[in-house]
């Protein structure tokens, strides 16, 4: 049966990838070696396809296998989630793929190369996605999901399943971002044959306590128990919101909540939630309320049909004990488009959240008359107001934060980051905003906005867990330097405009002594972004930083392998085009890839290079300096000089220098700079 069912997948991922799969870094291998290459891409793409409802051409761009692929297949990202999934595709003609420990440890290196920011390492299909895992990566409310794609349906080994649990243990601490989502054969199955583009989906299930309306179109309405929905994700995933304005966010703060109290509570479970909203294309109600639904959808409730699936993987007796409201709506003689004016109409009921509450109460008014009058400035109250230039004002929610990073109360500097929502609830906002004037809110807007842009200044002199660290450490530091300066919020105009002009100094400090804190309480390889997920990793680099930066001792120098400077240096010393032309080592026409080091280098150059792709690309001539013929303009530049054009074509300002033997690759075999110390290290051997 499962060679039977893995020649059926076979067919199907020929028919619906064949020409979707980018093979072009097979063309010289044998056709049986690239045939069994585009199975396993196609699977990984089958895979993003059913994990996260981007559509064929969508998934097929998120498959990454190939020479330096870091162990993964696939990357799929949803920045607003933020979600990452992380895909490893084995394929077997007799359904009988297996994962293994070599398999799991490479994945797990290659996710720990993305965790800290080394997207270099990577081939250039990853490059594109860089910006979206940059923004996912830097939030702490992201999650993580492996996705082992087999073509077999037998367990993991226990050896395997000791791997995966090492691996979540290493990323879940000291919160659970990471989970592990086998897809095996049988999974795939029932997503070819539900369809991939419009996919057909049947359910089932018993509604005892059903009533119904029947003018004008027929609708049913009732109770479930939370247990059958769930079985609906479990065996359907997001086919089962084809017709959603949207997929469900993954494991978010709110959908995290959700499964605690279904599982703590699961009585008042129904008595908590608006339940959700089914369509179908036929409807069968028996007597005793047991429904057979045809072509069915959910279009609202999608978190929550997520979220019950992720409590019944915890508790299925929870789940099965909670009861959740469904109304189910046949379309068979509704009018045309119907179907749509009901989702956007059951997704578009704005809620009122708990700012908007505080948009109405006297001090923010009193805040926005002072702003006006005192300081000739807008102040912003209300969420879809225009949001004023930022020389003429600010909005309430930047308010909040800069005064959440001036508080000597870490604490609300760490909510800032982590979950804003938690700043509008009675303990903080008050802290916040009790006794708040219009120049001391305004001038904890300035202080913020001011370390950040010297935090971004910094990005081009910092590499590695210190750069991944001033990416996302701004209020971290700004809070730092609100402490360093206690005076800030009272001090004359002159003493005022001396503090800011400050401010790079101080933020260089800041890193500093934040860095060491780190590197001391938590060890040189702990992940930057678990610093920020709980309040005790934040207090506690916080406390020993801030006892640094006030003792007025010399701020400890940053490790080598967090200055730019010192790796620039290493690879000028390589002298990599004279050692690597001497040596033969590099084949005349060889192609090479442009890989971005740094953060500000992938923001000025990646739409620029994804525009047209031969200008990512060279090859390689055997002449000293000159060996890339870059593929955009078919003329001979050295490395460096030849990144340095790139920034002056992009039309953004560059570096007054750069190792450009440190960015182009071989792939397959490393930079430039690699290859030539390589070359050196066997000649001394």
């Amino acid at each position: 049966m499962k060679d039977l069912q893995a020649r059926q997948l076979e067919r199907a991922l020929t028919e619906q990838f064949g020409d979707l799969i980018d093979m072009s870094d097979l063309a010289r291998r044998p056709a049986d070696q690239v045939r069994q290459s585009f199975l396993s891409r196609a699977l990984a793409a089958l895979a993003v396809h059913e994990v996260t409802g981007l559509d064929r051409k969508e998934a097929a761009a998120c498959v990454i296998d190939g020479f330096d692929d870091e162990g993964i297949d696939a990357v799929a990202v949803d920045p607003d989630a933020p979600h990452i999934w992380i895909v490893q595709a084995k394929w077997s003609s007799k359904g009988e793929a297996t994962f293994n420990n070599d398999a799991v440890r490479a994945l797990g290196k290659g996710l720990k190369r993305l965790i800290r920011g080394e997207y270099e390492r990577f081939n250039k299909k990853l490059q594109p996605m860089v910006p979206d895992l940059e923004s996912a990566l830097t939030s702490a409310q992201v999650q993580i999901s492996v996705v082992p794609a087999l073509a077999g349906d037998n367990d993991f080994s226990p050896g395997v399943r000791r791997e995966l649990k090492e691996l979540q243990a290493e990323f879940n601490d000291p919160e659970e971002i990471l989970r592990v989502e086998p897809l095996l054969l049988s999974d795939f199955v029932s997503a070819v044959r539900a369809g991939l583009d419009d996919p057909k989906v049947d359910l089932k299930a018993r509604m005892p306590d059903f009533r119904f309306h029947a003018e004008p179109y027929l609708a049913y309405f009732g109770t479930l128990t939370a247990d059958q929905v769930a079985d609906w994700y479990a065996k359907n995933r997001n086919r089962l919101f084809k017709r959603n304005i949207r997929y469900p966010l993954g494991l978010t703060k709110i959908n995290s909540d959700l499964v605690d109290s279904v599982i703590q509570n699961p009585e008042h479970f129904w008595y908590f939630h608006n339940g959700i909203t089914v369509l179908c294309d036929k409807l069968k109600v028996g007597p005793r309320g047991d429904l057979e639904l045809s072509g069915a959808s959910v279009v609202n409730g999608a978190q929550t049909v997520a979220s019950l699936y992720a409590a019944a993987t915890r508790s299925a007796h929870a789940v099965a004990k909670a009861r959740i409201s469904v109304r189910i709506i046949s379309l068979e003689d509704t009018p045309q488009a119907f179907d749509r004016q009901v989702t956007v109409a059951t997704n578009t009921q704005h809620g009122v959240v708990e700012r908007d509450f505080r948009a109405l109460e006297p001090i923010q008014e009193r805040l926005r008359v002072e702003f006006d009058v005192i300081l000739n400035k807008k102040y912003v109250l209300k969420r879809g107001e225009f949001i004023p230039q930022l020389n003429d004002g600010c909005d309430m929610e930047e308010a909040a934060i800069a005064l959440a990073s001036a508080k000597s109360d870490v604490k609300l500097s760490f909510l800032a980051k982590s979950d804003i929502t938690q700043l509008w609830k009675d303990g903080a906002y008050h802290k916040l905003f009790g006794g708040s004037e219009a120049r001391k809110v305004w001038r904890a807007v300035m202080l913020v906005r001011e370390v950040r842009a010297a935090l971004g200044a910094t990005q081009q002199d910092l590499e590695g867990r210190a750069a991944l660290f001033a990416d996302q450490g701004t209020y971290l530091v700004s809070h730092l330097i609100f402490q360093q300066f206690r005076a800030w919020s009272s001090c004359s105009e002159a003493d005022w405009e001396n503090l800011l002009s400050n401010i790079p100094i101080a933020t260089e400090a800041a890193i500093r002594w934040s860095m060491y804190a780190i590197d001391a309480s938590f060890g040189g390889n702990s992940q930057i972004s678990s610093m920020f997920r709980t309040a005790q990793r934040y207090e506690k680099i916080a406390e020993t930083a801030l006892e640094g930066v006030l003792s007025g001792s010399q701020p400890p120098e940053l490790a080598p392998d967090y200055k730019a400077e010192v790796r620039e240096g290493r690879a000028r010393q390589a002298n990599a085009v004279t050692v690597i032309v001497d040596a033969g080592a590099i084949q005349e026409g060889t192609r090479l890839e442009f890989r971005p080091i740094v953060a500000s280098e992938r923001r000025a150059l990646t739409d620029w290079l994804l525009e047209d792709p031969r200008r990512g690309l060279a090859t390689w001539v055997q002449s000293k300096p000159k060996a890339l013929l870059w593929e955009w303009d078919g003329k001979q530049h050295s490395p460096s000089a030849l990144v340095l054009e790139m920034f002056r074509q992009a039309n953004k300002p560059g570096p007054k220098a750069i190792q450009g033997t440190r960015r182009w690759f071989v792939p397959g075999q490393g930079s430039l700079v690699d290859i030539a110390n390589n070359i050196r290290d066997d000649s001394s051997e």
